[in-house]
């Protein structure tokens, strides 16, 4: 299945993105936490989520004999859900009740494919791009701990649920990740959401992560920032401030707000039927609110243009770190105690703290560390000018110094090379470690390299390549080697000679024997037997001392 982002991960400036889904989706935390990134700090693309969630409903038609009233069934509304919404992508999550909180079955099991299926096939005939949502974990830890079912309960099957369900629902999770020829979308909620419990739960026994079926606000973050890397590769790792403390953030509550009378506006313009319905204005008066209140959102956003980067001090390992964000990605950089001459800094293109021996060391030498969430890119095009928006905000704001020494490990020597061919007035000397330098080496698997199925695809759609064209990027690379030894850049590699992931000579060892022919300074340390890890040097002493004797 192609990556639903387009070519070279831009975000789109316009898409209308319907979800349909049960209560979970009905109550939409994860779309107003979605719709809050992207009034935040992406406002100039407009857009539009559009909560269809309705609680207790189905893909399957299924209900349980006792329940107060027939469940909902989304076959029964899509069609004017479809017609009045006019998505360009429809985003669906079904399976929490679908399954009917019984032991598995084989033929409810059938009734929930067949369920999905359809809707797939109506959502694409009607000209959207179908995506699906794997159902979330069922906690049964956190349904005891909650506390809330009434007394008497054990009448109610649904108010009782198997206390095995969460295998029900993996189940389901798992067959849907095989929808790869009928869906144009898989996000994989339930994996994200089980780890983050388990996470929570080993530190403290007594987490709760909701009420068993529906998940907290941090569960309902996770979710959000699955899509936003799934819909629009953008990834995220911090938790904003207004997930723990919405009370706390103008702009939140805002979105919130709107949010609200949107969700409740079209749910009951589409209708259902679900026994009860929510007090909801007019569509065409909710639309007209809501513009309004999308202004006082931005208002809210340019009275405090600092929201755009959205700043947070901690401490790593004894030194601060200063996080923000750039053009809506994540990026921070590690000061060090006391900053030599010139405030110069190193920058990691991925992979940050992994094998930090010469990062730490050039930390303990006044230099400060950089890094820039631009994870899956494989230094595309469009990842090179995010970057350099990156260094001209450390230039500018951070007054690091104007050149940066760049560290590519691995897939991040294809940012590193990228982008020093792009700018090489920006940068002061290059340390790639066992870097990928050739996409058809790693991922494309094209001589002795791994192939990685899934992230050759990515890269591919990333830079708007096939198969066959892609054998022009080496002849690419090698030119924007050109580039940089013509700037004068020096470069250290280090890399194992048994590297079989990423082979030294389909990668390093073309880099090092060019740059040596082009007349660049290029040092080569190859350690024998040695495979793609670990990475760097037990010794960082002369990687230190090349970058060091570099930058002068």
């Amino acid at each position: 299945m192609k990556p639903l982002f387009e070519q070279d991960s831009r975000v789109p400036l316009s898409k209308r993105i319907v979800f349909l889904g049960d209560s979970i989706t009905d109550e939409g935390t994860y779309i107003a936490y979605m719709d809050a990134y992207f009034r935040q700090h992406m406002p100039e693309h407009d857009m539009t989520l559009i909560n269809l969630g309705v609680n207790s409903e189905t893909a399957s038609g299924l209900s349980e004999p006792d329940h107060p009233f027939p469940r909902p069934c989304i076959h029964d509304r899509l069609g004017r859900a479809l017609q009045e919404s006019r998505p360009d992508w429809v985003v669906l999550c079904y399976g929490m009740n679908d399954g009917i909180y019984y032991p598995f079955s084989e033929e409810r099991f059938q009734a929930y494919r067949q369920g999905v299926q359809e809707v797939i096939r109506r959502v694409r005939q009607a000209g959207a791009l179908a995506i699906v949502m794997t159902p979330p974990p069922f906690d049964p830890k956190s349904l005891q701990g909650a506390n809330l079912l009434p007394a008497g309960h054990e009448k109610y099957s649904y108010m009782t649920p198997y206390a095995e369900y969460n295998g029900v629902l993996r189940r389901y999770a798992y067959w849907m990740l095989t929808l790869t020829a009928e869906a144009d979308g898989i996000i994989n909620i339930h994996d994200p959401l089980t780890t983050y419990i388990e996470s929570r739960r080993s530190a403290d026994p007594a987490y709760i992560s909701g009420d068993g079926i529906h998940p907290n606000k941090q569960g309902h973050w996770i979710i959000a920032k699955t899509l936003l890397a799934g819909l629009f590769n953008i990834t995220l790792e911090r938790e904003p401030s207004y997930v723990e403390h919405p009370e706390q953030s103008e702009l939140y509550r805002l979105a919130w707000e709107r949010h609200l009378l949107l969700s409740a506006a079209w749910k009951e313009h589409v209708g259902h039927t679900h026994i009860n319905k929510v007090e909801a204005l007019p569509l065409k008066t909710a639309l007209e609110q809501s513009e309004r209140l999308a202004g006082r959102i931005q208002e809210s956003a340019e009275a405090r243009p600092e929201n755009r980067h959205s700043t947070a001090r901690s401490l790593w390992k004894g030194y601060e770190r200063i996080d923000f964000y750039v053009g809506g990605r994540e990026g921070f950089i590690i000061v060090p105690t006391t900053p030599a001459a010139g405030k110069p800094w190193i920058w990691r293109t991925e992979f940050f703290d992994a094998f930090p021996s010469v990062d730490m060391a050039m930390l303990e030498q006044g230099w400060c560390i950089a890094y820039y969430r631009l994870s899956n890119m494989y230094g595309c095009p469009y990842a090179v000018q995010l970057m350099h928006r990156f260094q001209s905000y450390l230039v500018s704001v951070c007054q690091l110094a104007e050149k940066t020494v760049l560290f590519g490990f691995s897939r991040g020597g294809l940012y590193a090379i990228n982008y020093s061919a792009a700018y090489p007035q920006s940068v002061a000397a290059l340390y790639l470690d066992a870097p990928v330098t050739d996409i058809r080496s790693w991922p494309g698997g094209v001589g002795s390299g791994t192939r990685s199925p899934r992230e050759w695809e990515e890269c591919l759609t990333i830079y708007g390549m096939t198969e066959e064209s892609s054998a022009a990027y080496l002849q690419n690379s090698l030119e924007g080697a050109a580039t940089l030894a013509a700037a004068g850049i020096p470069i250290i590699i280090v890399a194992g000679d048994a590297d079989t992931a990423v082979p030294l000579d389909e990668n390093a060892a073309i880099l090092e024997r060019h740059y040596r022919q082009l007349n660049g300074t290029v040092k080569m340390i190859v350690k024998p037997g040695v495979g793609h890890h670990p990475h760097s040097l037990e010794d960082p002493g002369p990687v230190v001392d090349f970058i060091v004797g570099a930058v002068g």
